[in-house]
């Protein structure tokens, strides 16, 4: 993986390759990487535990969702949220690459960004309600919009922080990022 690369992995993706969020979403230059192949080697080399997939590639940038398999599956595969899902137009089945196809394929053809990718990314489903319904009453904004349970997720997202610069720090002391992605 290129320096480059592991440098905005380290910052929008640290909580999802340590294993602490089941995943993260980053936007990348197309110019800047060979995006796909350096997804192929990544996924070779540590999927299916940790799985990078190119969700939507436009002229100059792609989206990479990053994600932990069984942490993922542990997030998505309960009743509440999988009721969610099909609500949205989802499939109810319990099969990670399923709902991944599905999510990709409204990435790319709706015109307006899927926001069920929240639950996707970990965010909590009654927050991810709220934001879908237009509420304006958000208490919080953070790594997602809060509407409820305030103290609980400024700890997830302190955790989510203390993370990311730690794993920013080793990269300066230089560490590899893949170090942190063997856990």
């Amino acid at each position: 993986m290129s320096k480059n690369l592991e440098r905005e992995f380290a910052l929008h993706c640290s909580p999802a390759l340590c294993g602490i969020k089941p995943s993260n979403l980053v936007s990348l230059s197309i110019r800047d990487f060979d995006i796909e192949k350096e997804v192929l080697e990544l996924n070779k080399k540590f999927g299916p535990r940790i799985c990078f997939r190119i969700m939507k590639k436009e002229e100059d940038r792609c989206l990479i969702l990053i994600y932990r398999t069984k942490l993922l599956e542990k997030t998505l595969f309960n009743e509440d949220t999988m009721m969610f899902l099909k609500k949205e137009g989802y499939p109810y089945i319990k099969d990670i690459d399923t709902l991944l196809d599905c999510l990709e394929i409204r990435m790319i053809t709706k015109q307006e960004f899927p926001h069920e990718i929240g639950v996707f990314l970990g965010y909590d489903l009654s927050d991810v309600l709220h934001f879908i319904n237009k509420d304006k009453r958000c208490i919080h904004t953070g790594y997602w919009k809060v509407y409820s349970n305030l103290e609980l997720k400024l700890e997830i997202f302190n955790r989510y922080t203390k993370c990311r610069d730690c794993v920013i720090r080793l990269l300066n002391r230089g560490y590899s990022i893949e170090n942190f992605m063997r856990v």
